[in-house]
């Protein structure tokens, strides 16, 4: 299979200019067309390659002759949608420094919730001096999702002396797993075996002063659940890089819960020299009739 045509840059602004330039300094040669509502059907007609990491509505339809899609982040979720034709291709990046990034983050949040770093910054604001004695934070940890990223976290967590059991489908009952577990790592991919599997039954039986954080898809946790179980006291909190709706409206009842902490999906991001290398050497495994790296299981998600 040999790639003339051009090729589909479909990201956002912030992310685009700097995977061009990567792209361009690694394979001058290659045609690249930047997604725009402008987009005719003619000039899509030619399009058999995709690198992105979301498809805009009905867009995948009006892309015939597509071949391969490429996502350049670990998720796919957003690019298998309803109307990408059955036989694309569809791979993903694995980018071990993202893994770690979103390991070192975990680990951030998870060190200031057992170390109470958030009591002590109230504390500075009333200009109280005032200890609470804690010992070295060996609790218990359920990383959901073993793969590239969900084996890293655990890796560091461990080196800190932290317990950890990871989950994947094939595992057990989540639920004995999560009664046991005081922190609880969400890293699944979104499947519809996985939407909304942290509902409120999941957190109810995690144990009391539980933390959760959620570095996967905002899909996967019942928000509103998570807002009662935190305001009820169930749960110590939780700490959300990914949410329902990104970006978050500024009513979003999640902003104001004593306990859930906000970023906004920053854990870690894909380098884009290494999205840039993986996907021409995906696009030469293509050029030899061979699959591309990291392929997909489209019928599993992941």
């Amino acid at each position: 299979m040999t790639i003339t045509a051009p090729i589909l840059l479909l990201a956002d602004a912030s992310a685009s200019a700097p995977l061009l330039s990567a792209l361009k300094a690694q394979a001058p040669e290659l045609e690249l067309l930047a997604h725009s509502r402008d987009l005719d059907d003619v000039a899509l007609a030619e399009v058999e390659v995709v690198l992105g990491w979301r498809f805009p509505p009905q867009l995948a339809g009006r892309l015939p002759a597509l071949r391969w899609v490429c996502s350049m982040a670990a998720g796919v979720d957003k690019l298998l949608v309803p109307d990408l034709a059955p036989g694309v291709v569809v791979s993903r990046v694995v980018d071990p420094d993202q893994a770690l990034g979103i390991a070192q983050y975990v680990v951030a949040l998870a060190m200031s919730h057992v170390r109470q770093l958030p009591l002590y910054a109230a504390q500075q604001q009333e200009r109280q001096w005032r200890r609470h004695p804690i010992g070295a934070a060996r609790s218990r940890v359920a990383v959901l999702g073993w793969g590239e990223i969900g084996r890293e976290i655990g890796r560091v967590m461990e080196a800190l002396g932290f317990e950890v059991s990871g989950w994947r489908r094939d595992s057990g009952p989540l639920h004995e797993l999560l009664s046991r577990s005081e922190i609880v790592v969400n890293a699944l991919p979104l499947t519809a075996q996985t939407e909304g599997l942290l509902d409120a039954a999941a957190l109810a039986v995690m144990p009391r002063g539980a933390y959760l954080i959620n570095i996967a898809r905002g899909q996967h946790l019942v928000e509103a659940d998570l807002i009662a179980a935190v305001r009820g006291g169930h749960l110590a909190g939780a700490a959300l890089d990914v949410q329902m709706i990104e970006p978050m409206l500024a009513d979003d009842p999640l902003w104001s819960v004593p306990g859930i902490t906000i970023t906004p999906h920053i854990a870690a991001q894909s380098s884009p020299d290494t999205v840039a290398s993986q996907f021409i050497a995906g696009l030469r495994c293509l050029q030899r009739g061979l699959p591309p790296p990291n392929t997909v299981d489209r019928s599993l998600g992941y």
